[in-house]
């Protein structure tokens, strides 16, 4: 049912003034559209107080008069209002004011959802030791000046958003570099810049070169199971071939699911520590994205390992969905 809305002053005294002139309670209640058992209260609390009593407004009492409303829209600091923190938000969005962020996500048809689904159903029962023998690894593309993906938030009304003020500038054609890289629980392995477009070929040279070393490097002879996604270049029968020739286990892996693959929450650090560094050119680029892989700690990698059963069973509770981590 629908909350009913609060009557109105006048109309209760209407009421009252419709009752004392002998009306019935059906009567009045028909004369101002609502209920007899309304028009009942009214009239009893009218009798106890002799006056008409105005509804005690609900919720917290505000702590910001209209005028001070008025100066807070334009400084908070001359306001002199002692308020917290969501009283301010309360204000802001009083005033038309939403705290925005485009909203980005995979688009996923009923067959994604349910591949997604099965995939996470199959893997339910891996515990973290499971998750620990898998690395990662995936491309991703690094710009100048943009690259803090955690985004540019601003306080703006509906019909602002295109206001000088409330844009973040970007470039038709940023400087950027393609990168490529894997972790695990031990921490990041191999990184390397990739000049070229990627072929089955090139991937070959790329696995060759910096994931095996990578594999050495943290698993030793142990048994490993590898993790990249579904790119064309990623299935090709020469890559398989390869990582069949070297034993490397490879896991299947559901389309349109960075969400699932711990490899992106470190691509979203990387970016916002090469973005801090405010390269200005490829080759500074370049510098800070290696400066700042080798400072990606190995507990931090653990961390985001260790999340692994919670995706999975939040993939299963949304039933295949995109689901979203607050993870750093």
């Amino acid at each position: 049912m629908a909350p009913t809305r609060e009557m109105s002053l006048e109309t209760k005294e209407r009421i009252v003034k419709l009752l004392q002139e002998g009306n019935s309670s059906r009567m009045v209640a028909k004369d101002v559209g609502c209920s007899q058992s309304a028009v009942s209260k009214i009239w009893t609390k009218y009798k106890q107080h002799g006056m008409v009593v105005k509804a005690k407004r609900t919720g917290r009492p505000r702590k910001t008069s209209k005028r001070q409303d008025k100066q807070l829209k334009h400084k908070w600091e001359e306001a002199g209002a002692n308020v917290c923190d969501r009283t301010v938000r309360n204000r802001l969005k009083e005033m038309g004011f939403q705290y925005r962020k485009a909203k980005r996500k995979p688009s996923l048809t009923p067959k994604h959802k349910r591949t997604r689904l099965q995939w996470a159903k199959e893997r339910q029962s891996w515990t973290v030791d499971d998750w620990m023998k898998v690395i990662f690894s995936d491309e991703s593309r690094i710009c100048i000046g943009q690259g803090d993906d955690a985004g540019t938030f601003v306080w703006c009304r509906s019909s602002e958003i295109y206001e000088e003020v409330c844009l973040r500038k970007t470039t038709k054609f940023p400087q950027s570099l393609m990168i490529w890289g894997c972790m695990s629980s031990k921490g990041t392995g191999e990184m390397t810049v990739v000049n070229s477009s990627i072929n089955a070929q090139v991937y070959i040279d790329i696995l060759d070169s910096f994931l095996i070393p990578s594999i050495e490097q943290m698993f030793g002879d142990n048994e490993i199971i590898f993790q990249d996604d579904n790119a064309s270049c990623h299935r090709a029968k020469t890559v398989k071939a390869f990582l069949g020739e070297r034993h490397i286990q490879s896991m299947s892996w559901p389309a349109n699911s960075p969400d699932l693959n711990p490899i992106e929450n470190l691509w979203w650090k990387l970016k916002k520590m090469v973005h801090k560094k405010a390269p200005t050119c490829k080759a500074d680029l370049a510098t800070a994205i290696k400066e700042s892989w080798h400072q990606i700690d190995a507990e931090y990698c653990l961390s985001l390992i260790k999340s692994m059963p919670q995706r999975l069973k939040a993939v299963i509770k949304a039933k295949g969905v995109v689901i979203v981590l607050r993870l750093q």
